[in-house]
């Protein structure tokens, strides 16, 4: 089986209508299954709701080229053809703060799911969590 590229993405949110402030980026996994004609093909992974109400639905099927909000593709990884399920399994498992005051994000989702990733063998070994971090920051 091929191996598709494991990306986390970040999307625009756009400004704080009071602050002004560049609100916090949506950051979500991204496995490329097609790159041609124009379009970037494949299964996202992220979380949906907001603060207290955060929920994962599973992979989604997408394509980049139509985001009008895509800010930064990182690579980070590798998933076998045949393992595609295996990466839901384990973003399926990983803890969602039910609490809307705490502060909790699809952030903090995304680097707790890249420690199981990498456990798992998906990301590459030289990675840090602290490196993504700083990669994808808002500024």
């Amino acid at each position: 089986m091929p191996k598709h590229t494991l990306y986390l993405v970040t999307h625009e949110r756009g400004q704080h209508p009071i602050t002004g402030k560049t609100k916090p980026y949506h950051w979500s996994y991204f496995i490329q299954i097609k790159l041609e004609d124009g379009a970037n093909e494949g299964i996202a992974h992220q979380l949906h709701g907001m603060p207290g109400s955060f929920y994962y639905k599973g992979p989604e099927n997408v394509d980049l080229s139509k985001s009008g909000d895509l800010k930064e593709e990182l690579e980070v990884g590798e998933v076998d053809g045949s393992l595609l399920d295996s990466v839901h399994e384990v973003l399926e498992n990983v803890r969602i703060d039910s609490v809307e005051s705490s502060g909790w994000n699809c952030q903090d989702w995304a680097l707790d799911g890249f420690t199981k990733l990498k456990e798992k063998g998906f990301v590459y070994d030289h990675l840090t969590p602290e490196a993504v971090k700083n990669w994808l920051k808002e500024t």
